[in-house]
């Protein structure tokens, strides 16, 4: 599943979620760090965006709400 999410300037950018393996918010610092299976130099990909984990499970819920619907409407 892709989801677009924002990098620290605000540009959109889309990420793979099916390659992520934890995310987690840093109140202090207001952004998400998403940890990827993408390996750079063997190790894990790290992303920071600016949505809440809270905000990026949300639209995960709606993206699976949409996938269900449109399973049941063929």
């Amino acid at each position: 599943m892709w989801l677009q999410l924002h990098d620290g300037d605000g540009f959109p950018f889309f990420v793979n979620m099916d390659n992520v393996v934890d995310f987690r918010w840093y109140e202090r610092e207001k952004y998400t760090c998403l940890l990827t299976t993408a390996p750079v130099a063997e190790k894990l990909h790290r992303l920071f965006v600016r949505e809440s984990a809270a905000q990026i499970m949300q639209m995960i819920n709606a993206e699976k709400m949409r996938h269900s619907k449109l399973a049941v409407a063929s």
